[in-house]
């Protein structure tokens, strides 16, 4: 998990706080039994719900904009749990920015060497052609992950037997 995901987690657990004391100061949720505000307060069953799900897409697009993948940890923070599939797709977005971050960041790269001097306006840039290898890379890393998600359902999905009696 890195800063961007522990972030988002902490501020999950901030803003329920603020949003629940403000509520209560509105007259619009009471306080628990013990007059106190806890930062994991859970909301009316409703408000819940959206405040889980509108925290999740937060986090899926803040983190594509940054790292080109979903948020990790979605399953805890919209259902207050971690399950075997948000191990697994955490995983899957791990690996797929580790791939990313090493393999085609070119254009962030591109900025760095600029910033640097290692690269000038007068740098010879070697043309290429239509099938690039980071275009190769994406097919393979693209197919890879897809396969993988084919294999593990199998494992995630619940079987049902039936066994009839004649």
């Amino acid at each position: 998990m890195d800063c961007l995901d522990r972030t988002n987690v902490v501020q999950g657990v901030f803003s329920r706080f603020v949003a629940f004391s403000q509520l209560n100061k509105m007259d619009l949720i009471d306080l628990p039994s013990n007059n106190k505000i806890s930062p994991f307060q859970k909301f009316p069953v409703a408000l819940e719900e959206v405040f889980r799900e509108g925290w999740t897409n937060n986090a899926d697009v803040m983190s594509y904009l940054y790292t080109g993948t979903p948020a990790l940890k979605t399953d805890f923070t919209r259902t207050g749990k971690r399950t075997f599939q948000g191990a697994v797709n955490d995983g899957i977005n791990s690996l797929t920015r580790y791939y990313i971050n090493n393999f085609t960041d070119g254009y962030y790269h591109d900025c760095l060497d600029i910033a640097t001097l290692k690269l000038l306006p007068n740098s010879y840039l070697k043309p290429r052609g239509f099938l690039t290898p980071i275009k190769v890379s994406f097919i393979i890393l693209f197919l890879v992950i897809q396969i993988l998600q084919l294999m593990l359902r199998g494992y995630m999905e619940p079987i049902e037997e039936v066994y009839s009696y004649s």
